[in-house]
């Protein structure tokens, strides 16, 4: 006597070449396999900044820091500034310049952490550094907070700090959530602020290659402190 068959809903999906009865494994999505070699890449890259002892991320504060004037209380509006007198408003444009395109090539990214205003920030930036080095992605302001620009954001900067980590420096292989990950990668981000208060707060939340630049970033400055980095040679040549 024939035998029943079974329905389709109790059958073992098969596919050609795999034994009967044995279920083929199943095909990661593509959005899985671009996350899987995004990590990779990633991992690569973050060996080849450990290798040369540099930070997952370098971030700098805006007004007093890359500017030696404060933008946001002089009331610098973004239409001010292509009429600006830039080596009067940056503090030292050429050496910025060369830092952010010598961290660029070297895949470690960039950003700003600036209580000020975005629009006035990125223009500013366009003109030092060329449009597109800096955007929304790593200028990071109090209107991402849930704040107006020009407000401080609740816990200073170290919440800014968090966000950047998470949005451009990437899963670290450890596991865990993002906020998990840009935790475990704190340590190895680079922070200059002229604000001994935001620098104290970063440092107190595992920030600690914190520095204050109290006279504006500079050459000058970065020949005072990168030995305690242990980046001496990170601008060989330049």
């Amino acid at each position: 006597r024939r035998a029943r068959a079974r329905p389709p809903s109790a059958r073992t999906s098969t596919t050609r070449g795999s034994p009967r009865g044995i279920a083929a494994p199943r095909r990661a999505t593509r959005r899985e396999g671009a996350t899987r070699d995004a990590r990779r890449e990633e991992k690569r890259r973050d060996e080849r900044r450990a290798a040369m002892n540099l930070p997952k991320l370098i971030v700098f504060d805006f007004d007093l820091t890359i500017l030696r004037i404060h933008s946001w209380a002089e009331r610098v509006a973004a239409e001010d500034v292509p009429h600006r007198d830039l080596d009067a408003d940056v503090a030292d444009a050429a050496f910025f310049r060369a830092f952010v395109e010598r961290a660029r090539a070297r895949d470690v990214p960039v950003a700003v952490a600036s209580f000020g205003a975005f629009e006035t920030i990125k223009a500013y930036l366009d003109r030092v550094c060329g449009e597109g080095v800096f955007t929304r992605a790593n200028i990071d302001t109090p209107s991402m907070h849930g704040g107006k620009d020009g407000t401080v954001v609740r816990g200073g900067k170290v919440p800014m700090l968090r966000a950047l980590t998470t949005a451009l420096v990437g899963a670290d292989g450890g596991g865990g959530t993002e906020t998990e990950a840009a935790v475990r990668a704190a340590p190895r981000v680079l922070f200059f602020d002229d604000d001994e208060k935001n620098v104290t707060g970063a440092r107190e939340h595992g920030y600690v290659m914190s520095v204050l630049t109290d006279a504006c970033f500079t050459r000058e400055k970065w020949d005072e402190v990168k030995a305690g980095l242990g980046m001496e040679a990170f601008m060989d040549g330049a």
